[in-house]
């Protein structure tokens, strides 16, 4: 059976306005408080007529070649007839754009709420002094007003599970959002939504490599501000501000826009892509003092609403006093089991990036437990049991795994030998990976469980059923987000009356 996905992407025209002074008033002042507030009042005096005009995507208070205070006229395609040297003495600066898109949906991963296939990315961890929530967009959190409260946020969100949903990726549940008006007319100021979540379930820092926790101290953009960011799809990179006092039309599909005024305008164009959506950008300082919340962006360049109108509509500050500290990567939990009769052997195969595994505790599924690595079980009776393996590292952080584990009194049907191999040992990134599981004996109606942990610690799931000749098969396709480098493989069967049976294998993925 095909799946097909459909993936939205918010189209956004922008109207930026770009704030210039007098060119008397610049040799004057030069790049003064004065000029600024001089250009940004000419620039909102004009911005609804020079964005009637067909090309014009936005406007913006910016700099000129010149290096002076400017009005940027942002055009879709160059060429756009009719536009103004100056106004009002202020100098204007034409900047070709094209189509600014409205990007789709630890912080700085993958997010989405559970009633849409998507994915986009987890700002960061805020607080109201009593609860924490996960910070990112209306449109990823809230299905652009659609979602209703208390649904269920995921990590990593479904377009990045293959649009399977998984219970235990649950971080959180829809709290609250900013309503987005779609009009032309509206002056909508974010795209912004909560979800309340867990100081268990949600951290405060990007993975490792990324720029660490971010201050609970804001700070306002200004021209030139260096800035980075961390998310879903581009993963760390830096710009700099260009633009402020943005008026943004975004499209989110047809006969869906609707205008955002106060933006930020970031560059260069690959500061971000689609998915990137939500991002929390800092300062590029040491300080990672938090600017804006990203939320839409062309080939040329990014689009942020400003953090403090984010924080203030919710009530809420970034839950992060650490600026800078570079945050630990939880564990990867895992297992492997074989059985003989009524007792299972189980060996741990959980891994830590950036640390070790300090603790183990088993749930056999029947009462009993233990805090073993390696430990050994016999059941009282024939069954399958669910088994839960939770670990915690060096710096208590913590993750489980649950497996069926089918045991037998040696009345059942034997034991169920299974191999798990793949089409080739090396892939590149885009490749589809067919996974074949054989249960010897040709054993039809065995129950397969296999996951995959890629080179990035993200982990896939999926169940099948053995055909006519003992065979289940799976197929995966490989995504920048995973990563190059090995990939692991663990497979399971089990069927009433079997010894259940696992194996695991292993491949490699590059560019």
């Amino acid at each position: 059976m095909t799946r097909r996905i459909f993936c939205k992407v918010l189209l956004v025209v922008i109207a930026i306005f770009g704030v210039l002074v007098f060119s008397d008033v610049l040799m004057a002042q030069g790049r003064s408080e004065d000029a600024f507030e001089r250009v940004r009042d000419v620039q909102e005096k004009h911005t609804d007529i020079l964005m009637a005009r067909p090309g014009v995507v936005g406007t913006a208070v910016g700099l000129n070649d010149d290096g002076e205070y400017a009005v940027l006229v942002l055009l879709e395609i160059p060429g756009v007839a009719g536009i103004p040297q100056d106004l009002e003495g202020v100098p204007v600066q034409v900047v070709v754009t094209g189509e600014i898109l409205a990007l789709s949906v630890p912080i700085g991963v993958s997010t989405g709420n559970e009633g849409q296939c998507s994915a986009g990315t987890i700002g960061c961890r805020v607080t109201d002094g009593t609860d924490v929530y996960a910070l990112s967009n209306n449109h990823v959190y809230a299905l652009e007003n659609e979602a209703p409260l208390g649904s269920e946020v995921l990590q990593p969100g479904l377009y990045d599970t293959g649009c399977v949903y998984n219970s235990d990726n649950v971080i959180g549940t829809l709290f609250e959002f900013e309503p987005i008006v779609f009009s032309r007319r509206a002056r909508n100021e974010i795209d912004a939504a909560i979800a309340l979540s867990s100081t268990l379930l949600l951290g405060t820092a990007t993975p490792a490599g990324g720029y660490g926790t971010p201050s609970s101290d804001t700070v306002g953009a200004f021209i030139g501000q260096q800035v980075q960011k961390f998310g879903r799809t581009t993963g760390l990179t830096n710009g700099y501000v260009t633009g402020t006092n943005a008026t943004v039309n975004v499209g989110y599909g047809p006969g869906k826009t609707a205008k955002f005024v106060k933006q930020i305008i970031i560059e260069p164009g690959d500061f971000s892509d689609s998915g990137d959506s939500g991002s929390l950008i800092v300062t590029d300082d040491g300080n990672a003092n938090p600017v804006g919340l990203l939320f839409a962006g062309s080939s040329t360049m990014t689009v942020a609403n400003p953090i403090d109108l984010v924080l203030s509509r919710f009530g809420v500050t970034v839950d992060g006093s650490d600026g800078g500290a570079v945050g630990n990567n939880p564990p990867n939990a895992g297992f492997s089991f074989t059985t003989s009769g009524l007792t299972a052997s189980f060996t741990d195969q959980s891994t830590d990036s950036d640390g070790s595994i300090v603790d183990w505790y088993w749930d056999f599924g029947d009462g009993k437990t233990s805090t073993l690595q390696n430990p050994s079980h016999t059941y009282a009776t024939s069954g399958t049991y669910t088994v839960t393996l939770t670990v915690t590292d060096n710096d208590d952080a913590t993750d489980f795994i649950s497996k069926g584990v089918s045991v037998s009194d040696g009345t059942g049907g034997g034991t169920l030998n299974i191999t798990v191999t793949t089409d080739n040992t090396i892939y590149s990134l885009g490749d589809r990976v067919k996974i074949t599981v054989t249960v010897t004996d040709k054993v039809e109606g065995a129950a397969v469980h296999v996951e995959i942990t890629t080179a990035t610690n993200r982990r896939y799931a999926g169940d099948a059923t053995t055909n006519n000749n003992g065979i289940a098969e799976f197929s995966f396709k490989t995504k920048k987000p995973d990563g190059i480098g090995t990939y692991d493989i663990t497979a399971d069967a089990s069927k009433a009356g079997y010894v259940s049976g696992s194996d695991l294998t292993t491949f490699m993925v590059v560019e």
